[in-house]
């Protein structure tokens, strides 16, 4: 059995038995534990797959929050440019909140909340092994939920590569805009995360980032606001 085929089998195992951990409990303000892997694959030159699965705990007490899938397909226009579109399904608690907005059933008693998205990205150096890169998203909601029907995010990321090393500390910064709910429209939501990524392994294609990060919403009218930090861990695998 060659190395790809058990990193297959591995990410696989990961997204099955990790779905039996889920519990029933409303999405809180806690402190939330992250965590997350993916599996990319170059089909050529310029188009790249991507599978990845994120599951958030509470920490305390400790039970499930929510879990997202997303399939998605990049395309290179040129070096550092990139578009890309995607699907992505969500799994929540059950909650009778959820339920009047219209989300379906789900696996282990979960509602489920769908999205599309598409987004550009560009990424250019600043100066010496220091790099920002910016990137627009817009999603799309089914079904639709009081507090957006679509958002639009932009993200900024300041990258910097250590020079001899794999380590790559970064800093980012996000801005959320709220449209079509219940809500006024507006930039409602803003997160801010700190992380840094290296290779565990070295001349391997796996790549690991460990990371904090700070949500806050603001101006939601009516609806309370959704605010919490997270402590993350994340793996990714490449298939060429």
């Amino acid at each position: 059995m060659n190395f790809r085929t058990i990193i297959k089998k591995t990410f696989i195992l990961l997204l099955f038995f990790s779905s039996f951990t889920m519990s029933s409990q409303d999405l809180t303000d806690n402190l939330k534990a992250w965590t997350g892997a993916s599996l990319s694959y170059k089909i050529n030159e310029d188009f790249k797959a991507k599978l990845s699965q994120l599951f958030a705990f509470n920490v305390s007490p400790i039970n499930y929050s929510f879990s997202q899938t997303k399939l998605s397909l990049s395309y290179k226009i040129k070096r550092r440019t990139y578009v890309e579109g995607g699907y992505v399904r969500g799994l929540f608690n059950d909650s009778n909140s959820l339920r009047a907005q219209g989300a379906s059933s789900g696996w282990f008693n979960t509602l489920v909340v769908d999205r599309i998205y598409g987004n550009f990205s560009y990424k250019h150096d600043v100066a010496h092994r220091l790099s920002l890169r910016h990137k627009i998203e817009f999603q799309y909601f089914f079904p639709d939920i009081d507090k957006y029907k679509t958002r639009s995010i932009y993200s900024a990321r300041f990258g910097y590569n250590v020079r001899k090393s794999s380590l790559s500390p970064y800093l980012e910064g996000q801005l959320f805009y709220y449209q079509g709910g219940i809500i006024s429209d507006g930039i409602k939501r803003y997160r801010i995360k700190a992380g840094v990524s290296f290779k565990p392994i070295k001349d391997s294609s796996m790549r690991a980032s460990i990371y904090c990060m700070i949500q806050n919403e603001i101006n939601t009218d009516q609806l309370p606001d959704n605010d919490y930090a997270v402590i993350g861990t994340s793996l990714s695998f490449k298939i060429k």
